[in-house]
């Protein structure tokens, strides 16, 4: 859930961080990083711009996939960070395009 208001990102824009860390509904080569929601990308935009390091967090089924509200380009990120599923094509394309990526397994505990 998000809460969206022009406080929050005027509040946003006044600040400055090392790092943050981005979720997204969609990555596609081409057409960018989107969401699902339009009234999540000045947020987004915000936040990106106010920060050094941007870290992308979606799962694999996010690759490929184009949503409706575009936030930005895939080379405006620096490090992608997903499950063990993501294609070796997409491993590819991120080492080559300079993206960082950190592959995390996860397991059930029973």
């Amino acid at each position: 859930q998000m809460f969206e208001s022009t406080e929050g990102i005027d509040f946003i824009r006044r600040i400055r961080a090392k790092k943050v860390f981005l979720s997204a509904a969609g990555v596609h080569k081409e057409l960018g990083v989107t969401c699902v929601n339009s009234y999540e990308v000045p947020t987004k935009h915000a936040i990106l711009k106010s920060s050094l390091q941007k870290i992308l967090v979606v799962d694999s089924s996010k690759f490929d996939k184009i949503r409706p509200a575009y936030f930005c380009d895939l080379n405006r990120i620096d490090t992608v960070v997903t499950d063990e599923a993501i294609s070796q094509e997409w491993r590819v394309y991120l080492e080559t395009a300079g993206i960082s990526l950190h592959v995390v397994s996860f397991y059930q505990q029973r």
